[in-house]
């Protein structure tokens, strides 16, 4: 399934689910109203290709997803902290190399670098680039 479809699947799947849940809402305009806004649904659902060069370094925000297709990306992590590997179903700490197409999630907003050892290139959402010093 290419990256289009996998897209248009989860839009279809979210645009589903909000019409259910449109549907048995009694308060529209409240906090328990189901509808969110296209900017909200874009941050989450849309990946961006990236080519990070070696030594660059990325800053991920909490709730970011990214997948690694290629070269070496290093977690650079708090004590403690580590990101979550929703395809391995493992925690991967600071100091690990992230594996290569693995659905990774950043579970917070904690300190994290990752950095190129090589040139990476990457699926992402959510992610501020950094250059390279």
């Amino acid at each position: 399934m290419t990256n289009l479809a996998k897209t248009s699947f989860l839009l279809g799947l979210a645009a589903l689910l909000l019409l259910t849940q449109v549907a048995w809402s009694q308060s529209p305009g409240t906090a328990g109203d189901p509808l969110v806004s296209k900017s909200f649904v874009d941050h989450f659902l849309k990946f961006r290709s990236m080519l990070l060069p070696a030594d660059a370094s990325i800053k991920p925000e909490g709730g970011a997803l990214l997948v690694v297709r290629s070269g070496q990306l290093r977690l650079e992590a708090p004590k403690g902290k580590t990101l979550i590997d929703l395809t391995a179903g493992r925690e991967i700490s600071g100091g690990n190399d992230l594996p290569h197409n693995h659905l990774i999630i950043v579970p917070d907003s904690a300190a994290y670098v990752l950095k190129a050892r090589t040139a990476t290139m990457l699926l992402a959402s959510c992610l501020i680039e950094e250059k390279a010093p």
